[in-house]
């Protein structure tokens, strides 16, 4: 390199390309001038204004100064770009209103500042393996090709604010790892502008800003980390979004991002350890006008409050290891929840779902700290079928919940308290209980659109079932299906008939109706047979007996021994059964009925009572009427007029007495029966005494066994 003065050198680089053409003055001489400028030239000479630079070529070159004083590139023009790969430089860089046709910076080093300012690079930039030891600064800068940035290295705080990348920007498997934390600010590209693909894939990230960035095209953090805060705030994304299995470490926030394509966050982990946000993670307001993705994800405390998911959202098998705020969050596609896992407090207060919602599998197990209950559904609105199969729920509220469809609680668990009060959106509105275990908790009716709920199978404890509307009690059971239906599975929670007594006994303890809507093709899991029905009532009558309810258990049972018997008949009735079986169902019937008339199943002993007084007089009218064959010592009437006169009271009064004292077995030997069928009937007096008298003893075993 020929030695210059700095005079010379600084004359050299101020002159145009026309004028280097006209003194054959060459690039590399333009490049060594440029060399000599850095290395020995005071502050004032290192700043260049408006000057023009050819191709730059500073390939595996040392740049460095005594001074470190920055070389300023002023409204500079760099038509055949600057080539540094491999370069090292050891002195502070600045670009302010340039423009520059490319950077090829492969592999090399910025030991100090990096900044460009409001300049347009017009050519690609390939930074591969780049190293940025102190802040990299490209404010406002427009690249108007390809960025290719993969595998960088930002130690210190890095700068992209309102930057236009108007092709393909690659940062992948880069590092912002800038230390200084006092703006949480290490990487930012508030308000960039990616018109195309933004490649962040295997990225590795500080404090991070993205706010109000628009990307236009594919968006890609694939396995990205973020350690330090990072945010995305008001940012809109028009293209794909995918940030499968990206960890977040700290707090993020997504709060009022529009999502135009489909968005992926599958895997992704929200640990939020920094804890300066509200929420670990935060996407309010948020919009997804296509489908997102959370599969698998993991989030500490999370807040999709009023967030609108346009189509499919997708947070199966995802786990919230503290609360969880859908508070306001509108659903316009299916919202699938299957098997997600809520450890802390779930809000989906004021929610709608306007299409399915499935959370078959969830477990909502938080402990209950600040709501009343770790799982709200307070006045959700669901359009449509709600699948809640085999859910696990500690404590939750259902008030002022609206229903359209069938809400499925099918195999769900309840294991602490829950209140419903939920809203029917149409008369076609079902509650499925089957299988569930609901252990404590409130079952209100509201004052209008009433909602049907189903427990067949389900096994109930301390349940309280409400109506808000006046005298809405007397009706309330017939919104409840009872089939097969357990009541007192749980030690010290067991299902209150007293509660119900005056609506049972108006309605002839009639547990097992049902108002079902018309029309309706809800299918039950049980039918109400005979069968089913008979076995409800005997739980019924069990659950009500081990919790002191005598009244309930007695007429449980009454009531189960009525539909056993229709279902003896209902065998007998079957042509496919076999004649022994049906001859057994047909003494069976015959026995179920002579007890509930005689004595009601023993329930009923006041009946008993009033047969032995009405029995005697049958056969008492016939020994005064029924001529020869009922003759006894007492005499006959040949007719109901003699009964007017003294004569025929006497006679009717001597076979009444006849009669009385052979059923009670007194037979005092005065009066005798003379006729044969006479003779009979006394004989069947006595027997049906004792038949009698053996019921009043049943009478009493059974009312003491409730």
């Amino acid at each position: 390199m020929t030695q210059r003065t700095l005079d010379e050198s600084r004359t050299i680089l101020e002159l145009s390309p026309e004028e280097r053409e006209q003194r054959d003055v060459t690039a590399a001489e333009v490049r060594d001038a440029f060399l000599e400028i850095i290395e020995r030239g005071d502050q004032q000479a290192k700043v260049f204004e408006g000057c023009t630079f050819p191709e730059l070529v500073l390939d595996y070159q040392e740049i460095e100064s005594a001074t470190k004083r920055p070389v300023v590139f002023r409204d500079c023009a760099f038509p055949g770009g600057i080539r540094a790969a491999h370069a090292d430089f050891r002195v502070p860089i600045h670009f302010e209103d340039c423009t520059v046709t490319g950077f090829e910076l492969e592999r090399a080093r910025f030991e100090y500042d990096l900044a460009i300012h409001a300049t347009e690079i017009r050519g690609e930039v390939n930074g591969f393996e780049a190293r940025f030891d102190s802040d990299m600064d490209c404010t406002g800068v427009t690249f108007s090709e390809p960025v290719s940035m993969d595998e960088a290295t930002f130690s210190d705080d890095t700068s992209f604010d309102d930057a236009t990348f108007e092709q393909t920007a690659s940062f992948r498997a880069a590092t912002f790892a800038g230390i200084s934390n006092e703006l949480n600010d290490n990487a930012s590209f508030e308000r960039a502008s990616f018109e195309a693909t933004a490649n962040f894939q295997q990225a590795t990230f500080g404090f991070t800003s993205f706010e109000g960035v628009a990307f236009g095209g594919l968006v890609s953090f694939e396995e990205a980390q973020f350690d330090g805060n990072a945010t995305f705030a008001d940012s809109t994304f028009t293209g794909e979004v995918d940030f499968d299995e990206v960890r977040f470490v700290e707090d993020v926030s997504f709060s009022d991002c529009v999502f135009e394509q489909n968005a992926v966050f599958r895997g992704t982990m929200f640990e939020g350890g920094a804890r300066t946000l509200k929420d670990d993670a935060r996407f309010a307001d948020a919009t997804f006008h296509e489908d997102v993705n959370f599969r698998a994800a993991e989030f500490r405390s999370v807040n999709f409050e009023r967030a609108v998911f346009g189509k499919r959202a997708l947070f199966e098998e995802v786990r919230f290891d503290a609360d969880a705020d859908f508070i306001g969050a509108t659903f316009t596609g299916e919202a699938d929840f299957d098997e997600a896992r809520f450890d802390g407090d779930a809000d989906f207060s004021t929610a709608s779902f306007e299409r399915q919602a499935v959370f078959r599998g969830a477990t909502f197990e938080g402990e209950t700290q600040h709501l009343e209950q770790n799982a709200v559904f307070d006045e959700v609105h669901f359009a449509t079928d709600v699948d809640f199969d085999n859910v696990t729920f500690t404590s939750v509220g259902f008030c002022g919940t609206e229903f359209g469809g069938v809400i499925d609680f099918t195999g769900a668990e309840f294991t602490d308290e829950f209140e419903f009060m939920a809203e029917a959106v149409d008369d076609d509105n079902y509650v499925n209980f089957t299988d569930a275990v609901l252990k404590e908790g409130v079952i209100t009716q509201p004052a209008d659109h009433w909602v049907r709920y189903d427990f067949t199978q389900a096994s109930l404890g301390d349940i309280t079932l409400k109506a808000e509307r006046k005298g809405g009690h007397r009706e309330i059971l017939d919104y409840f299906r009872f089939c097969n239906t357990e009541f007192n599975e749980f030690d010290g929670y067991e299902f209150d008939f007293s509660a119900h007594t005056y609506y049972l006994d108006r309605n002839d303890w009639n547990l097992h109706a049902f108002d079902e809507a018309a029309g309706s093709d809800y299918e039950y899991a049980l039918e109400m047979t005979p069968e089913n029905i008979e076995t409800t009532y005997l739980k019924a009558k069990k659950a009500a007996s081990a919790g002191g309810y005598v009244k309930a258990a007695g007429e449980f049972r009454v009531q189960r021994q009525r539909y056993a018997r229709r279902k003896h008949i209902a065998i007998v009735r079957d042509k496919a059964a076999g004649t022994r079986a049906r001859l057994s169902n047909a003494s069976r019937a015959v026995e179920n009925y002579f007890l509930d008339v005689s004595c009601g199943y023993g329930m009923r002993l006041g009946r008993i009572l009033a047969v032995f007084l009405v029995t005697p007089l049958i056969p008492a009218v016939l020994y005064a009427f029924g001529g020869q064959p009922f003759r006894t010592d007492a005499g006959q009437l040949s007719s109901i007029w003699e009964v007017t006169t003294p004569a025929g009271q006497a006679i009717l009064f001597k076979n009444l007495h006849f009669s009385y004292i052979t059923f009670l077995t007194i037979g005092y030997g005065n009066i005798g029966p003379k006729g044969a069928l006479a003779r009979v009937f006394a004989g069947l007096e006595v027997y049906l005494s004792v038949i009698l008298g053996g019921l009043v003893l049943y009478a009493l075993i059974k009312r003491s066994e409730l």
